[in-house]
């Protein structure tokens, strides 16, 4: 199957008149020698099939021969292709550019218009949208006077950058099944398309990683996993070009009494076993740093308990001044906090992007929690000297959701059965199974003995009998047998009178 690696050799090829060396094309694509010549046996079989000839000589290079109406209709039929296998919606042109400036460091305004066959205007504006991605990792884009441009930053950035776009990328979803699925069906696509990398490629370096049997990979939740795969791909690509990472010797001193050192190590020999590339002491150390953000509380030092501790005293406090809750007295809040902040302190140290597949429907659901919680962010930035992601912001407001949802009252319900007391015992507990959240039963009574004066604190009356008593209480019939269609309609029904009951806390979520 042609892919858009083979299409783009075959585009340089049909564009030059002379021939064209397999350096050059390597260099060309930001892909090895060997990587070149495996492709090449491909498009020699695509382009017999098509009429054209590739001819390859030793030490001059390869080149197209055949008539040139064919060349053109081929190259016509490229084009086509080209633009069949690319997204050229907005975004994705500024994750497109945004990675070739990251992995080529310098591009050329007239190359990425042909590349996604727009206009060099509209490239410009593309590059315009990325300056607010690129600022907040505070790297700088810097335009040549011959219409190049080219970044400015630390590598550190530059990586974490390249994490964030791909996140972004519709390919991130192919990376995540190809982790899921060890068997994945590859058919030479390009996930991402700012990377010349293809699925093959991709699983191949999966698969490295899959057969060295590291415990502390197996030991990881699935999320960690494909977060920690990702984070070694990316290093491995920055590595693979000679884009390396510098670490202080003091910051180096101290990693050496941290964990998760030996796990790294193995790690990174593995691939070094499989791939033409070396990792220098620093780049398995910057490893281990994020290997260390992913710890759990009982690896944490003292320093990073007190100032866990210290952060979520300040957060609780802060919430406490914009809702009206007394959230230091939930114990549960402050635990949950406190584990979660023993680790990601060191996310906030050493500036770790991390991944929350559900920030959009977290922001989506919780858009008035997630507001207070992103207006609390000063705390652990002035604190950290950091800049706090949506993704964290997301994982901090499913804590801050779950205190106020337990904040819910249930209606206090009268339930009055005319059935026996078995039926009525079956139906009790049917109703405290399906709505033990919505539903708070009170009593059970017969109907010739309802006292009235007891209905004082009462918010609801659920009843298998037509009731026909004067009262502002909200009635509902029900089945004493309560079919699964019974639930359905009763859920429905009492639904209003939840929300009225908790309307504080509704009117909360909802502004």
């Amino acid at each position: 199957m042609i892919n858009k690696r083979l299409l783009h050799i075959i585009r340089i090829l049909l564009k030059q008149n002379t021939y064209v060396t397999i350096a050059e094309l390597s260099n060309e694509l930001n892909v090895s020698y060997k990587t070149i010549a495996n492709d090449l046996k491909m498009v020699e079989a695509w382009l017999t099939e098509h009429g054209l000839e590739l001819i390859k000589k030793t030490g001059v290079g390869v080149n197209i021969e055949g008539s040139n109406e064919i060349k053109l209709s081929v190259y016509q039929f490229i084009s086509r292709k080209s633009k069949e296998n690319i997204d050229y919606s907005p975004k994705a042109r500024m994750i497109y550019i945004g990675m070739k400036l990251l992995l080529e460091s310098t591009c050329r305004v007239h190359e990425l218009a042909d590349d996604l066959f727009v206009s060099r205007a509209t490239v410009h504006k593309d590059i315009h949208s990325l300056t607010a991605i690129f600022e907040s990792y505070k790297i700088e884009l810097l335009r040549k006077n011959n219409n190049g441009i080219t970044i400015s930053g630390s590598e550190k950035n530059f990586r974490n950058c390249l994490i964030e776009l791909m996140k972004i990328d519709n390919g991130y979803h192919v990376f995540y099944e190809m982790v899921k699925n060890t068997n994945y069906p590859c058919d030479g696509s390009f996930p991402f398309l700012g990377l010349d990398v293809n699925d093959d490629e991709f699983v191949e370096f999966l698969k490295v990683l899959e057969n060295i049997n590291s415990k502390y990979l197996h030991t990881l939740l699935f999320d960690s996993l494909v977060q920690v795969l990702h984070h070694l791909f990316v290093s491995f690509v920055r590595i693979k070009e000679n884009h390396l990472i510098h670490l202080s010797e003091s910051f180096l001193q101290e990693l050496k009494f941290q964990p998760y050192y030996e796990e790294v190590h193995e790690i990174c020999k593995a691939i070094e076993s499989f791939y033409p590339i070396q990792y220098s002491e620093m780049e398995i150390r910057y490893l281990q740093v994020f290997f260390l953000s992913l710890k759990n509380t009982n690896e944490i030092r003292t320093d990073d308990r007190v100032d866990a501790q210290e952060i979520t005293i300040s957060l609780i406090n802060e919430w406490e001044k914009m809702l009206p809750y007394h959230l230091s007295k939930d114990a549960e809040l402050t635990n949950s906090l406190y584990t979660h902040f023993c680790s990601a302190i060191t996310r906030y140290r050493h500036g770790i992007v991390i991944e929350n597949q559900l920030i959009d429907e977290i922001k989506l659901k919780y858009q008035h929690t997630f507001s207070i919680v992103k207006e609390s962010m000063y705390l652990i930035e002035n604190k950290f000297h950091c800049k706090i992601s949506e993704e964290e912001m997301g994982l901090l407001t499913l804590h801050l959701a779950v205190a106020l949802d337990k904040m819910k009252q249930p209606l206090t319900t009268l339930l009055i059965c005319h059935e026996g007391s078995g039926a009525n015992h079956l139906l009790l507990r049917k109703l405290q199974s399906q709505f033990s959240n919505e539903l708070f039963i009170k009593d059970s009574q017969n109907y010739p003995t309802i006292d009235m004066d007891q209905l004082q604190h009462i918010d609801l009356i659920l009843s298998t009998i037509n009731l026909e008593i004067h009262t502002d209480i909200p009635i509902i019939e029900i089945n004493p047998l309560l079919s699964k269609y019974d639930i359905a309609r009763l859920r429905d029904s009492l639904t209003p009178y939840y929300e009225h009951k908790n309307d504080h806390m509704l009117a909360f979520e909802k502004q």
